[in-house]
């Protein structure tokens, strides 16, 4: 055994040049896997972490179209106790307003969404006020415009107290509105006070609370509220929590694994060809060498083991040089981009996975170095 390794790597040293290409191949592969690996990762993880940061932790809950008839400080009373809960309020929007709007100024006239709500759903939500005063609960003649809705309209800042028509409404600007970070509903549309709602004919069948919560406590606060909101009829609320971030994470990483997965196989297989090739160049060039070695006694399975060893050394050199490569390279694409330098456990197999890919590659040429025939060579001398 230990002679045939001497042999092997004396065989690769001598033979460098031979060798250079297949060692190359094999480490572009290697280099190719790691660095896939790192920033797929890397990037994955930055992008779960945009996903988090979005993440607005408010708890939305449907009550059945009696809590219309309650106020609001009323309705919301019980959330004040709770120490995770920053702010709650009703706000309605889109589908379950289901009322398309046409707001008119200066003569132009545009069709919109309309929310229906208060200041403290707004806040809940994460909107704020650009310009003006927040309406109050009961105003009626009331509107608060978007942002964009606003811009379309020529309405600015300035113009506060303008006089709007919705649906042929006359309505007073109060202030104009923006959404949440990252989101856009309030900004495209107008809002109005459940009264202005309940006077236009327009109040939304079921009453929704958004409820602004402390980050990681939605799960925590969603069973509570249902009591703390309808203690009546606790079973009549529908609870939607925000989207989990950790199974986000999990889903972009299995994916991004996938991908890296299939890559992977592409590159084995050429890296195996690349081997074979080489090791059945090396066996014609060595059969006299070979044929010698069997004639003076030298077992075919050593023969067999020297160049099946061969192969492998030239696989594992050739693997660890890419693992060096491709963690240089993206700790490099990392610190350009702002991403987390990150590798996974699994590139410190990748040493072992080349010799495997070697030992696979130089099978067929070690079998056939052993069915060299030392007496034909002589003939053929």
């Amino acid at each position: 055994m230990n002679h045939a390794l001497v042999r092997a790597v004396l065989a690769l040293v001598r033979r460098w040049r031979r060798n250079l290409l297949s060692l190359c191949a094999v480490l572009f592969c290697a280099a190719t896997f790691v660095v896939l690996q790192g920033v797929t990762l890397a990037s994955t993880d930055r992008t779960a972490q945009r996903f988090v940061d979005m993440e607005p932790s408010t708890v939305t809950v449907t009550l059945p179209a009696s809590a219309w008839e309650r106020d609001e400080s009323e309705l919301t009373a019980a959330l004040r106790g709770m120490p995770q809960v920053r702010s709650a309020g009703t706000l309605v929007m889109g589908d379950a307003v289901g009322v398309p709007v046409e707001v008119t100024a200066w003569g132009d006239s545009i069709g919109t969404t309309v929310a229906v709500g208060t200041a403290a759903g707004v806040a809940a939500r994460g909107g704020s006020v650009e310009t003006g005063l927040p309406m109050a609960d009961d105003d009626v003649d009331v509107v608060m415009l978007g942002a964009r809705v606003a811009s379309e309209l020529g309405v600015t800042g300035a113009q506060e107290g303008q006089v709007v028509e919705v649906n042929d409404r006359p309505m007073r600007v109060a202030g104009i509105l923006s959404d949440a970070p990252d989101q856009s509903a309030l900004a495209t549309g107008i809002l109005v006070s459940p009264a202005g709602a309940r006077a236009m004919g327009i109040l939304p069948v079921n009453r929704v609370v958004q409820v602004a919560v402390e980050e990681g406590t939605a799960s925590q606060v969603a069973s509570l509220l249902p009591m703390a909101l309808a203690p009546a009829a606790p079973e009549s609320v529908s609870v939607k929590l925000p989207a989990d971030p950790r199974a986000l994470r999990m889903g972009l990483m299995a994916d991004a694994q996938q991908t890296t997965l299939v890559i992977t196989v592409v590159m084995v297989v050429v890296s195996v060809f690349t081997v074979v090739n080489t090791m059945q160049v090396a066996v014609t060039e060595r059969r006299r060498e070979i044929g010698i070695s069997l004639g003076l006694g030298m077992p075919a399975w050593q023969v067999a083991l020297q160049f099946l060893l061969e192969s492998m050394l030239l696989g594992c050199a050739g693997a660890l040089a890419g693992l060096a490569l491709g963690a240089q390279v993206t700790a490099v694409v990392a610190m350009a981009m702002g991403w987390r330098f990150l590798l996974p456990a699994t590139v410190a197999w990748v040493p072992l996975a080349g010799a495997f890919v070697g030992a696979v590659g130089g099978m067929v040429p070690a079998v056939q170095a052993t069915r060299v025939d030392p007496a034909e060579l002589l003939r053929s001398m």
